[in-house]
């Protein structure tokens, strides 16, 4: 196979001969990316401390990845195992129509750099229509364990979640990259429309609000009442992707890492989780039948920590330490609540209220110390606690009354 840098505009062939054009393109710059750019021989942007320890200490990913090298892996995926993988996607989004799909151009847009993952979106064009996929690529060791562990548990969390909640994975395989490295890769839906969210201070009053980065327009500010309903959706999904009886859950999460994408429809919100590092028990093995006190027991303590871990995100996503408004306990709390199986909803908030306000600041102090995940958290979440027990108490009151 002829490498990118010898095509002066690339072409991919598919069965029958028919070449589809094949264009690279990086978010945030114009123009397409092709040999004699200035950024085709340059690294993609630098993994950060621990993704660079983990590769120097498996000394798989000693070399930094170029641009080149990236797209150069994408175009063996699309003319080998992709091609399967692509027609199952188009086959899901032209159920109509029965033969195979040969697209006109496919777009591969290198989007960002993840801790874990470099993804692209792939825009096809196809039957005067245009439909965009993500492929996510690892490049380190990091990324690579990431990935296999993610694409089981998306297919596990997509049997307990609104159908479209969370990308569907159309295939997942391995390319050869260079220097013996090998590059996973898996081809997934992609919420076109749909945009990163993070706290941030609002310019026109100087108040923490909720940014939306809106990628073709330009960034905007949610309204209070659209900011509350997104965390009640992230609640929502969470706690219908948490199983009862095995102890399940997606965790880690987090707002700063982009998890959650939001698209905004007049006055409404619409939520969609795009990524799920881990779906697994936090009791034992998730093998033993629990009791009805133990699953209470269990549910409080993924409860109590979604209240503390919805709250918690980076200014702009990248920035210091941020913390959410008092509006977010109360629509985590009805977020969650509404989405409980009803053997099990009515139980919850009668165990709920039956703690006391000091009973309660006890388990959410452990749940605050088991589950921070860095320092910065932690002093977070601990110069906040006493005001988010009091907030949750009141708001868990709320529910009991109009229940």
């Amino acid at each position: 196979m002829l490498r990118p840098e010898q095509h002066p505009a690339a072409a991919l062939f598919v069965p029958g001969g028919v070449a589809i054009d094949i264009r690279y393109r990086i978010t945030g710059y114009d123009g397409i990316i092709q040999p004699g750019h200035p950024l085709w021989q340059n690294p993609l942007p630098s993994m950060n401390r621990a993704a660079r320890l983990s590769a120097s200490a498996d000394g798989a990913a000693s070399k930094a990845i170029t641009h080149a090298e990236y797209f150069e892996a994408v175009r063996s995926y699309l003319s080998d195992a992709g091609r399967t993988h692509i027609q199952k996607a188009l086959a899901a989004h032209f159920p109509q129509h029965e033969t195979l799909f040969r697209p006109d151009r496919m777009d591969v847009v290198l989007e960002k750099h993840g801790e874990f993952y470099h993804p692209a979106r792939i825009d096809i064009i196809i039957h005067e229509r245009s439909i965009s996929l993500v492929l996510n690529v690892a490049v380190t060791p990091a990324g690579s364990d990431c990935m296999t562990s993610e694409v089981a548990a998306l297919g596990q969390v997509a049997q307990r979640l609104p159908p479209g909640n969370v990308p569907t994975v159309y295939g997942h395989t391995e390319v050869p990259g260079p220097n013996n490295l090998t590059m996973p890769m898996f081809l997934a839906d992609w919420f076109a429309g749909f945009h990163e969210f993070h706290l941030s201070i609002n310019p026109m009053d100087g108040r923490q609000g909720m940014v939306v980065w809106d990628t073709q327009s330009e960034p905007f500010y949610l309204s209070d009442p659209q900011q509350v309903d997104v965390y009640r959706q992230v609640a929502f999904l969470l706690t219908r992707a948490y199983d009862p009886d095995s102890t399940r859950q997606i965790y880690p999460w987090h707002h700063a890492a982009g998890d959650f994408v939001m698209r905004v429809s007049g006055a409404s919100v619409d939520l969609r989780l795009i990524t799920v590092r881990q779906y697994a028990p936090t009791l034992d093995d998730g093998a033993r039948e629990l009791d009805d006190e133990a699953r209470l027991m269990a549910l409080l303590v993924f409860f109590l920590n979604l209240t503390l871990r919805n709250r918690i995100d980076r200014r702009d996503g990248t920035g210091d330490m941020a913390w959410a408004g008092s509006g977010a306990v109360a629509a985590t709390v009805r977020g969650a609540i509404e989405a409980l199986p009803m053997t099990i909803k009515s139980k919850f908030t009668d165990f709920l209220i039956s703690y006391d306000i000091s009973e309660l600041m006890d388990v959410l102090q452990v749940v605050a110390d088991r589950y921070t995940l860095m320092p910065m958290e932690k002093d977070l979440v601990l110069g906040h606690l006493a005001s988010h027990g009091q907030q949750l108490v009141e708001a868990l009151q709320g529910v009991h009354n109009a229940s």
